[in-house]
């Protein structure tokens, strides 16, 4: 396909990577970039910012929570939606958001300035009327209406921080964040609290210079990506993923943080789809696509034992809208530290792999 990459470019790019990426180096210290967390919408630097709130276990019926946002187009396959842009793809806000009891809701874009908007110092991100994120670190409050769930958040950030990627030019990072609230849904409020994620990336993109969308075969060849967020307790949280370029790996990663333990990433993970669902999932830009019935990931420590072996059944209906993919919710049994252990997760997943872009 016109999109693959060769293998030395794949080995090439992991090199890279792992040469100008400070996140490894940042384990085991605290957060103290409280300013990195605004939304350059007017940036001549930063083409994209992400806004993320994650929550993997809450109750029926919703399952998760989710709001995954973009503000500007990423200029990637797997994360350009090209045909829901409302604005060209730098003046494009787009977010999924919502828990199982939203489903198919909610997926929206918004043209920056006009039904999005944000202060300049992030103490406001609103995507219309559907959903606002207000406040600073480490206090934010989330109100929104989304698929018919009225939601009502208040949410404190700890300064316990993973980093995916700590660049020059790409920063992307979690904190382990406590949540209380409520969700409520056909007239019932469920109360629900604990940890969850709160996430923020910046990067630069080609729609820093250009209005229109790239053409499929120019795009960064980012064509797979998933990712499995797990509260292994009431105080440890793990986050898992994957992604590939060219139809084939390039990395995955575990990136664990808890109340009293700072982030730290382990070196030895696989990933596997184990199973897919009979029926792929359709899409509104009309090609389905294939989603996993079960998944697998294994983490080991530096001495090569086991340290998690996740083991996810995806029991939720996957919501549209992550960029041209999904995102969802699971039921795991697995194996951490020895010991048995069962809940829930959060699932994003993308898979272009095997398909041209239009």
């Amino acid at each position: 396909m016109h999109h693959l990459v060769s293998s030395g470019l794949r080995v090439g790019l992991g090199s890279l990577i792992r040469t100008v990426d400070r996140a490894q180096a940042s384990d085991g210290q605290p957060f103290t970039d409280a300013d990195l967390l605004v939304p350059h919408t007017d940036s001549r630097r930063f083409g994209w910012t992400h806004y993320g709130i994650m929550i993997p276990d809450l109750p029926e019926p919703h399952r998760f929570f989710s709001v995954m946002s973009l503000v500007g187009a990423t200029g990637s396959v797997a994360f350009d939606n090209d045909a829901a842009l409302v604005a060209p793809p730098r003046r494009n806000a787009a977010v999924v958001a919502g828990t199982a009891a939203s489903y198919p809701d909610h997926f929206g874009n918004y043209a920056i300035g006009e039904t999005f908007t944000s202060n300049p110092d992030g103490s406001l991100v609103r995507f219309g009327d559907d959903l606002t994120i207000a406040g600073g670190y480490p206090e934010y409050t989330v109100p929104g209406r989304l698929g018919g769930v009225d939601v009502d958040l208040q949410l404190t950030c700890h300064d316990k921080v993973n980093w995916f990627f700590r660049t020059p030019v790409y920063r992307h990072l979690s904190l382990l964040t406590d949540y209380r609230g409520t969700f409520t849904h056909e007239g019932v409020a469920t109360p629900a609290e604990g940890i969850c994620a709160f996430e923020y990336g910046a990067c630069p993109s080609p729609y820093v210079a250009r209005k229109t969308p790239l053409p499929p075969s120019v795009k960064a060849p980012l064509d797979y990506f998933v990712y499995h967020i797990v509260n292994l307790d009431e105080n440890n949280q793990i986050l898992l993923s994957q992604y590939g370029i060219g139809g084939q790996p390039l990395m995955s990663t575990a990136l664990y943080c808890s109340r009293t333990v700072y982030g730290t990433r382990f070196d030895d993970v696989s990933f596997e789809v184990t199973s897919l669902r009979d029926e792929p999932a359709p899409t509104p830009y009309g090609i389905d696509m294939a989603v996993p019935a079960t998944t697998r990931f294994v983490v080991r420590d530096r001495g090569g034992d086991v340290w998690l072996d996740l083991r996810a059944e995806m029991d939720t209906p996957f919501t549209y809208g992550l960029g041209t993919g999904f995102v969802s919710g699971f039921r795991h049994t697995s194996t951490w530290r020895g010991r048995e252990i069962a809940g829930r997760g959060y699932v994003e997943y993308i898979d272009r792999r095997d398909v041209v872009p239009r």
